[in-house]
């Protein structure tokens, strides 16, 4: 019994000392993984949004589209993104042929200023968003690689700010959208197709310096007008058989008095020298070729080439700003096509 006794106490003895031996190690080894837990646990966590693909409003649609292209490029995308964010986002619906650059979508162009926008297309049940500025193509993006973009930069309180102060305009004309010479509103004087819709590139204030003058030009250029300084235009389409059949000397008094401010226009419909020219002459003017405006880019800058004669030969060059017009005054560009070039 007492050998029994003295056996239970070594084995105690001994479990005692091997728990001793492993709390120490326990004590000693974990101090690592706890400095390794305490830098974990210091890592900030990576914010991401919550915007959704799915059933998007269209202001919330363009308030993604904006945020996308307005933090990823610069010029007017970036322009229109802080425009948004201070006033309001402006979105205005035009026809898509009335931009000949825009050569792929479903119709309708979504121009948040007068040189970007995008159209859609669906493609296999998604939306494809193409995007575009200053007269070229920037990207074909979906809906859910916009969104995902932004998740990653948190911005679901930028998208939310710029929907609620987003305004969308109908533009479009009601007929003819497909047409190249889009018509507007007609008359009920004989010969008259309607006004012409300007397409929207070649709209704006426009300055340059014609050929062999050292004056600066102002060129204003709006929906259905056109002003040049010497004349104001109100620009009509017309009827070709009524125009085949007519002189205009023949015309009554009133009827001259009426149309005295007309401009009788036309968008030529196919590229010449590799542009699309919108022609404007005299109401129901026989002789002459008139004043060819061509929506352009040289420079990196949105322009209208100013075109003449019967070989449609430059003239000049406008740009936005009277600095450009001074910059580049008198200067002849290598893809434009000059009377000294024939």
């Amino acid at each position: 019994m007492k050998k029994i006794g003295k056996l239970s106490l070594v084995l105690l003895v001994g479990l005692a000392l091997t728990g001793c031996s492993q709390n120490s190690k326990q004590n000693t080894a974990p101090k690592k993984n706890a400095t390794t837990k305490t830098v974990k646990n210091n890592k900030k966590p990576t914010r991401m949004g919550h915007l959704s693909a799915q059933d998007l409003t269209p202001q919330k649609t363009v308030a993604v589209v904006v945020a996308y292209a307005g933090n990823r490029y610069s010029g007017s995308w970036n322009k229109a993104l802080l425009d948004g964010k201070q006033n309001e986002l402006e979105v205005d619906l035009k026809n898509q042929s009335d931009y000949s650059y825009m050569n792929e979508g479903s119709g309708v162009a979504y121009m948040v200023s007068e040189n970007a926008g995008y159209t859609l297309k669906q493609v296999d049940g998604e939306n494809i968003y193409y995007l575009f500025l200053n007269g070229k193509k920037l990207e074909s993006v979906t809906m859910k690689e916009m969104v995902a973009y932004l998740n990653k930069r948190d911005s679901d309180k930028l998208v939310t700010n710029l929907a609620k102060n987003a305004k969308v305009n109908d533009e479009r004309s009601d007929s003819n959208n497909a047409s190249p010479n889009s018509t507007g509103k007609k008359s009920n004087l004989p010969g008259d197709d309607g006004l012409l819709n300007v397409p929207r590139e070649l709209q704006g204030t426009w300055y340059t310096y014609p050929a062999d003058d050292n004056k600066l030009e102002t060129i204003k250029i709006s929906q259905n007008k056109i002003d040049n300084g010497y004349s104001s235009l109100e620009l009509h389409k017309i009827n070709a058989k009524f125009a085949n059949n007519h002189l205009y000397s023949d015309m009554s008094k009133s009827y001259r008095n009426a149309t005295k401010n007309w401009g009788m226009a036309q968008m030529i419909g196919k590229k010449i020298h590799n542009i699309n020219y919108l022609n404007v002459r005299t109401w129901m003017q026989g002789a002459g070729d008139g004043i060819y405006y061509g929506a352009h880019t040289e420079s990196g800058q949105s322009v209208v080439v100013i075109g003449e004669g019967a070989g449609l030969w430059t003239n000049s060059v406008a740009w936005k700003t009277p600095q450009l017009a001074q910059q580049y005054k008198h200067k002849k560009f290598r893809d434009l096509f000059y009377r000294d070039d024939q």
